[in-house]
C-alpha cells in the first residue's frame, strides 16, 4: 500500500507542470492569433485616418466653394457664364467651329505648310 501511495504522489507531482505548460502553451498560440488581429486593426485604423483626411479635405473645398457663391459676384457671373452660357446684354457671342480652329493653329505653328 506505501507503493501505491508514492506512486500516486508522484504522478500528482507530474500533472500539474504539465498541465501549467499545456495551458501556456495554448495561451502563447492565442496570443500570437491576437497580435495578427491587432495588426489588421491598425492597418484599418490608419486606412480610416487616411480617408478621414481625404473627406476633411473635400469638406473644406466645398465649404470654400459655397462661400465664394455666396459672397463673390465675380466668381458667381464666371460659374454662371461657363455652366449656363450666359451672356451680359450687350456682348455679341461668335460659335467656332473646333476642327477648323485646330486647322488654322496648325497652319500658323508651322507644323503643316500647303506645298503649292
Amino acid at each position: 500500500m506505501n507503493f501505491m501511495f508514492s506512486r500516486s504522489k508522484s504522478w500528482s507531482f507530474w500533472l500539474l507542470p504539465i498541465l501549467l505548460g499545456v495551458g501556456m502553451f495554448f495561451l502563447v498560440i492565442e496570443g500570437f492569433q491576437e497580435i495578427g488581429k491587432i495588426r489588421q486593426l491598425a492597418q484599418k485604423r490608419e486606412t480610416l485616418i487616411l480617408e478621414n483626411q481625404k473627406i476633411n479635405w473635400k469638406n473644406e473645398e466645398m465649404f470654400r466653394e459655397i462661400s465664394r457663391l455666396k459672397h463673390d459676384p465675380i466668381y458667381l457671373e464666371e460659374i454662371a457664364r461657363k455652366e449656363f452660357g450666359l451672356v451680359k446684354p450687350d456682348e455679341i457671342v461668335f460659335f467656332l467651329d473646333e476642327s477648323k480652329t485646330k486647322e488654322a493653329q496648325r497652319n500658323v505653328t508651322g507644323t503643316h505648310f500647303k506645298q503649292q
